[in-house]
């Protein structure tokens, strides 16, 4: 399912609800805080219909689904701008075979332009609408350091909150993105320059330093606004 979730490619967004979440935990010698934030960038609605030959579709199997696409269209944009373009391709793909790894990009572009056919194999359904979120996931700690996590993700609907936050570590089509962030911006004072930004372009900074503040009181307890 983790797979399916990541695999996203950004083509044309539509920005819908956003919403910033905020969750304290503790470990052995210090506290941690996840903030994520999350956009509702479109809805898409899947009704693709697949060749009649089955052995021009392409498989890409998953933890708990399967992706089948057309190979004509895979291979299109497979191609797209590859200095040696390939003829042919595996009519099965594993999510575990590594020489694939960011074929994600392009199931995903696939499945925006409604060019795939989506099954969930655990209840044997195939999908037809999907909702696709776009995501920051910041980790600090109150002695300083942290991480970032950020891309574009898949849900089935729109509670999308509670999937995300029980993964500590999030990915952009199952690759890891990774960048420090330094010392944690809601438990130290801020420079001039800080502040002088903060009032220039980040709005939201006040409100989601509130919701760490509840979430330092009560780390189990998810705390969250929308704008």
């Amino acid at each position: 399912m983790k797979k399916l979730l990541a695999i996203l490619f950004l083509i044309i967004a539509v920005q819908g609800i956003a919403e910033t979440v905020v969750k304290g935990t503790y470990e052995t010698e210090r506290k941690r805080y996840v903030e994520l934030t999350q956009t509702l960038e479109k809805e898409i609605f899947l009704n693709y219909t697949l060749p009649d030959n089955k052995k021009e579709i392409v498989t890409y199997k998953g933890v708990d689904y399967d992706i089948l696409v057309s190979k004509n269209d895979l291979l299109e944009v497979y191609n797209r701008g590859r200095k040696e373009p390939i003829e042919d391709i595996k009519n099965k793909i594993s999510y575990k075979d590594k020489k694939f790894d960011y074929i994600h990009n392009d199931f995903a572009e696939l499945i925006e332009n409604n060019k795939a056919v989506v099954y969930d194999r655990k209840n044997d359904k195939e999908i037809n609408y999907l909702i696709k979120v776009k995501y920051g996931n910041a980790i600090y700690y109150d002695n300083g350091g942290g991480s970032l996590y950020n891309g574009y993700k898949f849900y089935k609907d729109k509670e999308w909150t509670e999937l995300v936050l029980q993964s500590d570590v999030i990915t952009q089509f199952g690759v890891e993105i990774h960048s420090s962030i330094g010392d944690n911006p809601y438990n130290r004072e801020l420079t001039e320059e800080e502040k002088e930004r903060i009032r220039k372009y980040d709005e939201k900074f006040n409100e989601e330093k509130e919701l760490y503040q509840r979430a330092m009181q009560t780390p189990d307890v998810t705390q969250s606004f929308s704008y």
